[in-house]
């Protein structure tokens, strides 16, 4: 009998594990624009400090982007491990607004590099900024 109540809380935990928004540790903060490349016509380009092209991602799972220092979206993020393979490699997924067509996102101490899968997409390297 205690096997079985054993086996019925273990169950019962496992079935109560929701995977929900796992925020890497080091990606809550103000992440500002450095370089992009990709689209159709291979683009390759690097962006100076202070260009405004700001992504913050709070740890309430709130995320706003801003153009030229000026707020153009805000909403709630998710990320899911390992949910975007890019040719033979899993990358974490980031899904804003509650969107299904993640980006790929990879963070690696000070920078943060977000992309898509799409062919002629773009990939996005971004700086931690020093507040």
């Amino acid at each position: 009998m205690k096997i079985f109540l054993f086996i019925i809380c273990i169950s019962a935990s496992i079935a109560g594990c929701k995977k929900g928004n796992l925020i890497p540790a080091g990606l809550t903060g103000t992440w500002e624009l450095r370089h992009y490349s990709g689209t159709i016509a291979g683009v390759d380009k690097d962006v100076p400090a202070g260009n405004g092209t700001l992504m913050q991602f709070k740890s309430d799972g709130t995320y706003a982007s801003f153009t030229d220092s000026k707020q153009n979206s805000q909403g709630p993020y998710k990320i899911i491990r390992n949910n975007i393979t890019v040719g033979d490699k899993k990358y974490d997924g980031l899904y804003l607004n509650g969107g299904t067509i993640g980006s790929f996102i990879y963070l690696k101490s000070d920078t943060l590099t977000i992309g898509d899968t799409f062919p002629d997409g773009v990939t996005s390297l971004y700086v931690r900024q020093q507040l």
